[in-house]
């Protein structure tokens, strides 16, 4: 058995050494870009915003379902809120840190891909929802057409759906 050493194998290639100097100074973007950033921040943010009053606007229609017996229809709606609420928080955070991009020097990087995070989480979210929501409509369209040819041919469709 060949024992194991813990030491990186040694190349020949000679390893980039420090800069000597001072550091270079952190990226800037121009001011006509920060007037696009903070457009772009400011529509984040209200839209945003919005969102998250459509969630809590959510969470009352929820409650309201379920006190009116309508439980199946009120935990449906509190599972939207819910991925409403998430969303509006990540759209927030995007904003804060597209502003916080223009209002603050040297850090115009860090902050951008802070948003950059902010946004592939919410697109992210955003491409699952499209996908199980288009999955569930055509699961949704085939038991309608099944049970149209099932009705019309005399028998009974699936047993929830008479």
């Amino acid at each position: 058995m060949a024992s194991k050493s813990s030491a990186a194998p040694k190349s020949d290639v000679p390893r980039p050494e420090a800069p000597s100097g001072p550091w270079p100074e952190p990226y800037e973007f121009s001011e006509v870009h920060k007037d696009s950033f903070r457009a772009l921040a400011a529509s984040v943010s209200f839209v945003g915003v919005c969102t998250l009053m459509f969630a809590g606007l959510s969470a009352v229609f929820a409650l309201g379902e379920m006190y009116m017996g309508f439980v199946p229809n009120g935990i449906g709606t509190a599972l939207a809120g819910g991925v409403y609420g998430v969303m509006a928080w990540w759209m927030v955070s995007a904003g804060r840190s597209l502003s916080s991009m223009v209002r603050t020097k040297g850090q115009d990087v860090e902050r951008l891909m802070e948003a950059v995070v902010q946004l592939r989480r919410l697109f992210g979210l955003a491409r699952v929802v499209i996908i199980v929501l288009a999955m569930l409509v055509t699961v949704g369209g085939a038991l309608v057409v099944w049970c149209n040819v099932m009705v019309e041919r005399g028998g009974k469709c699936l047993g929830v759906f008479g």
